[in-house]
């Protein structure tokens, strides 16, 4: 009977197993692509066979770890060390991909030695590279070519494969040459560590902790799961997904409902042959569960082939492979069957609840004897007869502009994240100068360098005022997986709008200015100490600028920056103030001519350029379209069921006259009304979801939301566009109904 009652109207069934199998994609694809990231960062630490990772304590990303290599002879003495090999890990962008990961290895050390060369040589001189077998397909190299790497040329002395996908993407060179590539001198990332017995690792990491307090070690296979970004990445992922599967459930709820509306006197007749209100709920949820059960099962696929997709993208490829694991399989599964209870509790209690006599005389009509008695000129009343039809079932249109709404909100708020991102790093620049200076190829903003010569070379322009140069560094502090601190030179001029409201200006190196939103995070008064890094600062002021980004984070003496983030001589951007703004295009024509390895942008576009910004855009644009999809699968759900229910409506209407066109005109309509309450609906969604995000101590400073005009003009565009297309079938079907047919439809 379950099967019978989902086939009789098959339509509706298919749309509604494609919303769920959306949201469920959604959740396997996020989940993958989380566990990818992590799983490629555990990869690169455990596949030489490393016991241990050294690393810099306080490091907010494993590549943004920086550890003296003269650490390397005290980590030797370690009892149960038997091998140490040290790595540089930098990540850079090519002409070929945004992301590409550069191993920089000792070939007399044990690191190098499970990158297997399967075609050429190993490298025996400078100026040679290990090329991954993927990056060589991919980028259709072979033996003997050259390869940049921060305008450094490489020769490609042999091709190596591992195994491991996200290793195959990348490249091997010699770690003195990454350590001058990467400007990092006598520096690297991590140690990796062999131990004489396994028994010995864990009294060996509490020695390395005891004589090197201010690094990390820990077990390679567990590195990852101890790091708050771990956390932090599985939960994005699965808040982004809920918010799918929620547009899917909201779907399976309005079908469900649609189907005790219509069998309503199906179910009359049922209760008088004695069926009970128990039996009634079973037959409802087992109908749901059946129905999200198929869901979930197409889900699965669909995003196993998404998953499968995305890793044959050589952007992607290079940064992380997606990984499907049977767990992962599980919880999709169980959230399509959540789904279905979920789903289907409300129409099931409701059907229970209908009494037998009154059931069995419903008509299924609704509001059909008032549309054929009334005057046809009534329905000539636009609004009228819009929204009287779209409340006719008032939890119907309230379920789909609920499962719009959720579409739509993401692209409010995720819009509005990435909108507010732009604002701030653009106000960073545009308080400090008209032009930045950045790093050309930077594959991150976190990774940026120049050298203090570029800056020292700009300030003697005739067109230039002022040259500010900025050092960013990442770190971590107790409660917070990332806390910024910008270095800046204390009396230059891009300090200048860092507004001081309580306490005084930098005076000496370890004196920290702290933005308002961290002090209050971080319960910190002027006069407090705060340890970053290792080193002990004294918050001699509290100040505001009005941007999060800058206000969640810190200001330091731009010598003390270089020091603490071992970037001796360095700098992440030059703001450069003009004495005459018509000379911005010859400076800029000026600064790259002379250094090609920097980039000149007006401030106000720098943000948008940089990869960060289109990553996260591209992201952005994913998810929205997923969540849009769900969306307009609910659309047209309740539109179908609209035209369903009215069928003996609109072959009245047929009979008296009304042209196809003229039908097809009352149900978009009416869909357009519906898309616009619900892009209404969506923006407040939207913001309320920026507004939540915004809450999270940690992060959420940093993350303050714009919701410009075009961005809330673009989410009712979309709004109404699902409405469009949302009501093209149904309008086709009802348009397409024959009036004598229609009349005798039950």
């Amino acid at each position: 009977m379950i099967l019978r009652n989902l086939l009789r109207r098959k339509t509706r069934t298919l749309l509604t197993l494609i919303g769920i199998a959306i949201g469920v994609a959604a959740v396997v694809a996020l989940s993958a692509m989380a566990e990818g990231f992590i799983n490629s960062y555990s990869t690169i630490l455990t596949s030489s066979g490393a016991d241990v990772i050294v690393s810099q304590g306080d490091a907010a990303d494993i590549i943004l770890s920086a550890v003296d290599d003269s650490v390397g002879a005290q980590l030797a003495v370690v009892p149960g060390v038997s091998k140490i090999s040290g790595v540089m890990l930098g990540l850079v962008t090519t002409p070929d991909v945004p992301y590409f990961v550069v191993f920089g290895l000792d070939p007399k050390e044990f690191g190098m030695a499970h990158f297997k060369v399967v075609e050429g040589t190993a490298i025996t001189g400078q100026r040679q590279m290990l090329l991954g077998k993927t990056a060589a397909k991919n980028f259709k190299k072979k033996i003997g070519d050259n390869y940049k790497i921060e305008e450094t040329s490489f020769r490609i002395a042999g091709i190596y494969e591992t195994g491991q996908g996200v290793e195959e993407m990348g490249a091997v060179i010699t770690l003195r040459e990454a350590q001058d590539i990467f400007k990092k001198p006598r520096q690297v990332t991590y140690f990796q560590l062999k131990m004489t017995r396994p028994d010995l690792t864990a009294s060996t990491i509490k020695e390395i902790e005891r004589r090197l307090p201010k690094l990390a070690a820990s077990r390679s296979a567990n590195y990852m799961d101890d790091q708050q970004e771990t956390q932090m990445l599985r939960a994005m992922g699965w808040f982004i997904g809920l918010l799918a599967v929620v547009g899917g459930g909201l779907v399976m709820m309005n079908t469900m409902l649609m189907s005790v509306f219509e069998r309503t006197r199906e179910i009359g007749v049922l209760r008088a042959l004695g069926w009970r209100r128990t039996r009634v709920l079973r037959l409802i949820i087992g109908e749901a569960l059946v129905l999200s059960a198929l869901g979930g099962l197409v889900g699965i696929g669909l995003g196993t082939g998404m998953v499968i997709a995305l890793n044959q993208l050589p952007a992607l490829a290079g940064m992380f492979q997606s990984v499907l694991t049977p767990e992962l399989f599980v919880q999709a599964m169980l959230i399509a069957l959540f789904l279905g209870v979920v789903g289907g509790v409300y129409p099931a209690w409701r059907a229970a609840q209908l009494q037998p006599v009154e059931a069995m005389r419903y008509d299924g009509a609704g509001a059909q004897g008032q549309a054929r008695n009334s005057d046809v000129s009534w329905f000539a009343n636009l609004a009228g007869v819009t929204l009287r039809n779209i409340f006719r079932q008032r939890t119907r249109a309230i379920l789909t502009t609920l499962a719009i709404g959720v579409g739509v909100g993401l692209v409010v708020a995720l819009g509005g994240l990435a909108d507010g991102m732009v604002a701030q790093l653009s106000a960073l620049g545009g308080k400090s100068g008209e032009l930045t200076v950045s790093e050309a190829k930077s594959s991150d903003m976190s990774l940026a360098k120049i050298d203090d010569k570029v800056g020292r070379w700009i300030a003697g322009l005739p067109a230039v005022e002022h040259v500010s140069g900025a050092l960013i560094g990442f770190t971590t502090l107790p409660g917070a997986a990332y806390f910024i601190a910008f270095g800046l030179e204390p009396t230059g001029y891009a300090i200048r709008h860092y507004n001081v409201t309580e306490g005084e200006r930098i005076r000496s190196p370890r004196d920290m200015l702290l933005g308002k939103v961290a002090a209050k995070n971080f319960k910190k008064k002027v006069g407090d100490p705060i340890t970053m890094s290792g080193a002990a600062f004294r918050v001699v002021g509290i100040y505001e600028t009005g941007s999060g980004f800058e206000d969640g984070g810190s200001v330091i003496a731009l010598a003390e920056a270089q020091r603490l983030f071992k970037k001796p001589n360095q700098v992440s951007w030059y703001f450069v103030k003009l004495k005459d703004l018509g000379q911005a295009e010859t400076v800029k024509q000026q600064v790259e001519a002379r250094f090609p390895e920097v980039s000149v942008t007006k401030s106000s576009e720098y943000a948008d350029k940089t990869n960060d910004m289109k990553s996260f855009r591209a992201m952005t644009a994913a998810l929205s379209f997923l969540s849009v999809v769900i969306g307009g699968v609910g659309i047209m759900n309740a539109m179908l069921m609209s035209v369903f229910e009215r069928t003996r409506e609109i072959g009245t209407l047929r009979a008296l006259g009304w042209r196809r066109r003229r039908v097809i005109g009352l149900i978009v309509r009416e869909s357009l009304v519906l898309s616009f309450l619900s892009g209404l609906a969506g923006i407040a969604v939207g913001v309320g979801l920026g507004k939540v995000i915004e809450l999270e101590p940690s992060m959420g400073g940093f993350l303050k939301s714009v919701y410009s005009p075009p961005l809330l003009l673009q989410a009712m565009i979309v709004a109404l566009g699902l409405g469009a297309i949302g009501a093209l079938y149904p309008a086709w079907r009802a348009a397409n109904l024959s009036p004598i047919e229609a009349l005798r439809y039950e």
